[in-house]
């Protein structure tokens, strides 16, 4: 059986190598058994040394990455949770912090609590959980991360009894 490929993506917008080292990390570890590790690790200052990474990828590049993986490890940014759950694919997230200087607000973490619970979507609330969520997440399998991107149907309807009325 071969083993999945663990994709690691930091998204567009900021570095977070909060992120990138916990996964380089994991991967000295002996994560690297788990399968291959490839980042995407932006313009943070941080260059692994247990896995393979490029700074940036192109549109169909990022798109093949996240396709070929078994898992993508990311931060909670809603472009990569459509992406994977477009894909099929199990996603483990790793909210960026205002107080780490990640982000400028604390929005991902509400983005990661909203998407706790959906099939999956694994959160680490730290870096120190990230190999736990990350088990759960190979453990879990390719198709467990299907995003619904349809409007629930009592939402649906509602909307439609209202501009009827209107």
């Amino acid at each position: 059986m071969s083993r999945p490929v663990i994709f690691v993506t930091i998204g567009s917008m900021f570095p977070f190598d909060r992120l990138v080292r916990a996964m380089d990390d994991w991967a000295g570890a002996g994560g690297a058994a788990e399968g291959e590790i490839f980042a995407q690790i932006g313009a943070g200052g941080y260059e692994p040394r247990h896995m393979r990474w490029a700074r940036e990828l192109g549109f169909d590049d990022y798109n093949a990455a996240v396709a070929g993986a078994g898992v993508v490890v990311a931060h909670a940014g809603m472009g990569s949770v459509i992406t994977a759950g477009d894909k099929g694919k199990p996603i483990v997230l790793l909210p960026r912090r205002a107080a780490f200087g990640e982000h400028t607000n604390d929005h991902q973490l509400d983005t990661a609590g909203w998407l706790r619970t959906r099939p999956g979507i694994y959160v680490a609330d730290t870096e120190r959980d990230l190999a736990t969520r990350l088990s759960d997440a190979l453990a879990g399998g390719v198709g467990a991360g299907a995003l619904d991107t349809a409007a629930p149907a009592g939402f649906l309807s509602r909307l439609r009894a209202f501009a009827l009325e209107s």
